[in-house]
């Protein structure tokens, strides 16, 4: 016995140390992925639901950017997945060699990491393709503090999306070198085999085979993107104008609600911004609450409290205005723009007819910041800028929206509605991150409105206007 346990604690020490034995020495910038292409069958069974399973495979073409030929490419993988064969682009067999790790910088997230070794380097500037095979249960990472991320085979509802890992991905097992990989756009196309009961949702247009008490759903993206999301269930689908809201059992009336506010709520951001700079048609997608709301264009997941209460509609606004974000790639961004769309879920409803008046809403933002500065103390000494590097940036929907309701209050609804414009118009093409925005509304703004910058976005001056109010 005591044998097997000095034999168990040595296999956690190796597991927690291995990023570093199985390192390819590759830096995620230099590597740029260019298609991704999926391949999966999802088993959805009710009654035996916790053996239910998911296999296929994945097949990466990236190009190498370093100066550097590689010769061995870092992979993750969701812990409770495997990876089963991976080839080359000649269909040449690999050696990988895995092992269940801890990723760093990031405490309590674990992941089948893994290192493919190339049958010929990539020399610098070519291409090559990678094809894994994988298999296994898929699980998510609530112990982390991602409290969004329940992801299970579950009949009722299943999601895949990146944060969890369903699909391997390029980068070493450091949760820095993993948010630099969603830095890219890609191309990709997914096809995904699942019981006829349900439905794969995804804003891009789809071809659906039926195939004995199956469904073959064949998704291809319009345009680059690094979001992939495929949230699974028996879903109801409405139809509105180019757009489609994908509902859960039961919601259906709440999605004809939310369909009518959906319309509303584009047509005054576009009044205020502008036309989006992407053409087609929106998915809004309901999951259930608590498994966390996400937009890229063209697919929202929505929460359902979201479709099942009135009161909650302002959480589509919030959603709905990340689509005239600028994309700020950090791995350990603020997310400032988190704060911004709260601001803006309040003064739509507003506008919308809601419930809550912009100041009622941001008496109710300020009271919950005041108690998170005093139940942690600590929080006082951290400026927005470090947030995601304290990794606080639940900070940022409650601060960033006081700073930018201070805004507001100094420069008047139109004069801020029209600097945020300039903002999107100048950057919404490119990859404006926190230090770009900060610039920008140093040389944009003047007098009492610079004053309020630099209280919030420059050192620490905010916390006391918080928690003396």
């Amino acid at each position: 016995m005591r044998h097997t346990i000095r034999f168990s604690l040595a296999g956690l020490i190796l597991a927690a140390s291995s990023s570093s034995l199985l390192s390819a020495d590759l830096d995620r910038e230099n590597v740029d992925v260019e298609r991704y292409v999926l391949d999966y069958a999802l088993s959805l069974d009710a009654e035996d639901a916790p053996r239910n399973s998911l296999s296929g495979s994945v097949t990466i073409r990236f190009r190498n950017k370093s100066p550097k030929a590689i010769d061995a490419v870092p992979i993750v993988l969701n812990r409770l997945m495997r990876y089963e064969s991976a080839h080359d682009g000649e269909g040449r067999e690999l050696e990988i060699r895995n092992r269940l790790v801890e990723m760093a910088n990031f405490e309590y997230y674990q992941a089948n990491a893994g290192v493919v070794a190339l049958a010929s380097a990539v020399e610098s500037g070519a291409v090559a393709e990678l094809r894994l095979t994988v298999g296994g249960r898929l699980t998510g990472y609530v112990e982390t503090g991602m409290m969004y991320t329940r992801e299970s085979l579950d009949p009722e509802f299943t999601i895949l999306r990146s944060e969890v890992l369903p699909f391997p991905q390029i980068a070493e097992p450091d949760w820095l070198e993993v948010r630099k990989a969603w830095a890219d756009d890609f191309d990709w196309q997914a096809t995904f085999d699942v019981a006829a009961t349900h439905q794969v949702a995804n804003g891009e247009s789809v071809r659906i085979e039926e195939k004995g008490g199956r469904r073959l759903y064949h998704y291809k993206s319009s345009r680059p993107s690094s979001f992939l999301v495929f949230p699974i269930a028996p879903y109801g689908e409405l139809k509105v104008g180019a757009n489609r809201i994908f509902h859960l059992p039961g919601s259906e009336a709440g999605a004809q609600r939310l369909a009518g506010n959906m319309v509303k709520a584009l047509a005054l951001y576009e009044e205020w911004f502008g036309p989006l700079n992407v053409q087609g048609g929106l998915a809004l997608i309901e999951i259930p609450e608590g498994y966390g709301s996400q937009a890229k264009f063209p697919t929202i997941i929505q929460t359902a409290d979201a479709f099942n209460s009135a009161e909650s509609m302002d959480q589509l606004y919030h959603e709905l205005s990340h689509l005239w974000g600028v994309e700020k790639y950090e791995p350990q961004a603020p997310r400032l723009e988190e704060g911004l769309s709260t601001f803006l879920q309040a003064l739509v409803d507003v506008k919308l007819g809601g419930g809550l008046s912009l100041e009622e809403f941001m008496a109710s933002v300020l009271g919950r910041q005041q108690t998170s500065y005093e139940r942690s103390p600590e929080y006082r000494d951290i400026a927005v800028a470090d947030f995601g590097r304290e990794g606080v940036t639940g900070l940022s929907y409650g601060v960033g929206a006081l700073f930018y309701y201070e805004l507001y209050q100094v420069l008047g609804e139109e004069q801020l509605i029209a600097f945020l414009r300039g903002f999107y118009d100048a950057h919404k093409d490119d990859h404006a991150d926190f230090d770009t925005l900060v610039d920008y509304y140093r040389r944009n703004l003047e007098g009492d409105a610079a004053q309020v910058v630099e209280e919030w976005l420059i050192g620490t001056a905010y916390v006391e206007k918080i928690t003396a109010n």
